[in-house]
């Protein structure tokens, strides 16, 4: 066998020992103490992650709740077959080259060849 297929073999059976091991200790003792030690960990994990204070802000801001409620979103919403594929495939589009036009003046690109 070659390295890869052992690491994969590994990483396989590691990933279903966990998922077995979550099924086993749900609503048990096991669970809540691994809960309480795992606790500052996961805590610590939310005060470094951007997308956790993005979150927050924008709910507490009520900037989420607008772009919910806006009529640009409810009218993306109502698409449906071949309009929806349009706007996602031709807004997009021209999104992300407008998004690389900017980058570009900065030096910087989206495209991996670029």
């Amino acid at each position: 066998m070659s390295e890869d297929t052992i690491i994969n073999l590994l990483a396989g059976g590691t990933l279903l020992f966990a998922i077995v091991l979550s099924i086993l200790i749900r609503n048990t003792k096991a669970h809540k103490v691994l809960t309480f030690i795992f606790y500052p960990l996961i805590k610590l994990k939310e005060w470094v992650d951007p997308n956790y204070w993005a979150s927050r802000v924008g709910e507490k801001s009520g900037a989420y709740d607008k772009a919910r409620n806006s009529k640009f979103r409810q009218w993306a919403d109502g698409l449906e077959g071949w309009k929806w594929w349009t706007w996602q495939l031709v807004g997009g589009g021209i999104f992300f080259v407008f998004l690389e036009i900017i980058l570009n003046t900065f030096g910087l690109t989206l495209l991996p060849w670029g």
